[in-house]
């Protein structure tokens, strides 16, 4: 038993993203067992977080045991979606502590994608679990 409870099935616990780019980004992190092009539209729902020119952000995989290669035995891929930075803090307004009505749609209108990744457990593997933007 004690044999057992100290081997653990290691993984990736991290997807590394890297800001190479000449402007801050936002990335908003997005996996579901079902992910259509409609997906592909900001979520308002789900958080985005910024990323300065420069730096990186890790997201973490919500397995503890086994990473990301356990996660990905039901998701068959993430998805990343990167926004403009400047243009996201515009218009990512709160007044009197909450967002206004019509807050998302504003986004959705005015805050261009830059760029949408979909990334299998087998691209992230050639990756090495780091994306490089751009």
């Amino acid at each position: 038993m004690l044999l057992a409870s100290t081997c653990r099935e290691e993984g990736h616990q991290f997807i590394t993203f890297k800001n190479l780019s000449d402007r801050d980004i936002e990335v908003q992190e997005l996996w579901s067992l079902t992910i259509s092009n409609a997906d592909s539209l900001f979520q308002c729902n789900i958080v985005s977080l910024p990323i300065p020119v420069g730096s990186f952000r890790q997201f973490e995989s919500v397995s503890r045991v086994g990473g990301w290669e356990r996660d990905f035995v039901s998701l068959p891929f993430i998805q990343f979606l990167v926004m403009d930075g400047e243009t996201f803090d515009k218009y990512n307004i709160f007044i009197d502590g909450r967002r206004p009505e019509g807050w998302c749609d504003t986004i959705r209108k005015n805050v261009p994608i830059l760029y949408r990744y979909r990334l299998t457990l087998e691209d992230l593997q050639r990756m090495d679990f780091t994306i490089t933007f751009p």
